[in-house]
């Protein structure tokens, strides 16, 4: 066996991939849970043709096309395949073995992978029983050592939110330090509004956005990084060759060329996580709002029965056993929120158990 380096053998890896073909409802990995209008997408199909399959992908339209609905420049845009990518991309401009990478806990796992991937320490800040996480404890952990501080707003598990006012002076300490802080926006639709002003007034921040959550999109893996042109000059320096795809980026083209079906199944989903916590609330279960597109709920006592509802049915895909901070309960059920979602009659049975 060919030698291979030794701090791979300890990174630590979950994955959770599924033929979803034979789930009717997709509620674990905070995906579109509904199809696209039938002519919605079949409008989109006859835009494709062999040139697409073919040839390399030229970008600059989706790029133009991003840097408008964003309201930035093109040259403010970096593209990625998923958002993943370029949070990677970001670990590999700033992250140095031995240095720290400042961010929370929980948070998305690969921000721990990708700190063992390039030998550095996985610093974190502790959520506190009020389920957010406070600033003044995120700053005492900055230290010479910091290399990046990630922040996802919101929150990838617990679905809090930090509003801009709350998080100005902390982003301003940072670009006096000369400290790179990324904001991971994967759910920024579904909450009361983006950062990426940080992105202008302070050079150090980079803003990471994903297809894959609101627009419908997890399929395609597109994504894209605001930020400044220092910032995005390197990044491109080593970016793989096309690495996004045509079909890619015509789909996201297509997206936000009809960005209203974006908006319509957003408002669908917000106002479905409204009747869900009210429905669940008055049946007795402890439920956690959240700013994303997805709710945690437990029962008072085990919610095995819950469980045993979702677990019995072969076309749901769910997440249980999940963990609450300060909660001694360990099997929390989390559901991705869809249009309707309160009417199918598992939620109606767990609904109906007390």
């Amino acid at each position: 066996m060919f030698k291979i380096k030794s701090h791979l053998r300890k990174i630590k890896r979950k994955y959770n991939e599924k033929d979803k073909s034979k789930y009717d409802f997709r509620l674990d990995q905070s995906e579109r849970t509904v199809l696209f209008n039938p002519n919605f997408f079949n409008n989109f199909i006859k835009t494709l043709n062999q040139t697409d399959f073919i040839t390399y992908p030229y970008l600059d339209g989706l790029k133009n096309k991003i840097a408008n609905y964003n309201n930035v420049k093109k040259n403010n845009i970096f593209l990625v395949p998923g958002s993943d990518v370029g949070i990677k991309s970001m670990f590999e401009l700033c992250v140095t073995p031995g240095s720290e990478v400042i961010s929370t806990l929980p948070s998305f796992p690969m921000y721990k992978v990708y700190c063992d991937l390039y030998k550095a320490v996985f610093n974190p800040v502790s959520y506190e029983e009020n389920l957010t996480y406070s600033l003044e404890n995120m700053k005492s952990l900055i230290s010479k050592k910091t290399s990046l501080i990630i922040i996802a707003n919101p929150n990838n598990p617990l679905g809090d939110y930090k509003t801009k006012e709350e998080l100005e002076s902390f982003i301003k300490l940072t670009n006096e330090l000369e400290i790179p802080v990324l904001i991971d926006e994967a759910y920024i639709e579904f909450s009361p509004g983006t950062l990426k002003e940080f992105t202008f007034k302070y050079n150090n921040v980079c803003i990471s956005r994903t297809f894959s959550k609101a627009w419908g999109g997890a399929g395609v893996r597109l994504g894209y990084i605001i930020g400044n042109t220092r910032i995005l000059t390197y990044l491109n320096k080593w970016r793989l060759m096309h690495e996004v795809t045509g079909i890619a980026a015509k789909y996201g083209g297509y997206l936000l060329d009809n960005k209203q079906e974006m908006e319509n199944y957003v408002s669908l989903v917000n106002k479905e996580k409204e009747i869900l916590l009210d429905q669940l609330t008055k049946a007795g279960f402890d439920v956690i709002p959240s700013y994303t597109n997805w709710i945690h709920f437990n029962d008072h006592t085990d919610n095995k029965r819950a469980d045993k509802i979702l677990s019995t049915r072969n076309d749901v895909a769910y997440k249980g056993n999940t963990q609450i901070p300060f909660d001694e309960r360990l099997n929390w059920i989390r559901l991705t929120v869809g249009p309707n979602l309160h009417k199918q009659d598992f939620i109606q049975q767990i609904i109906n158990i007390k």
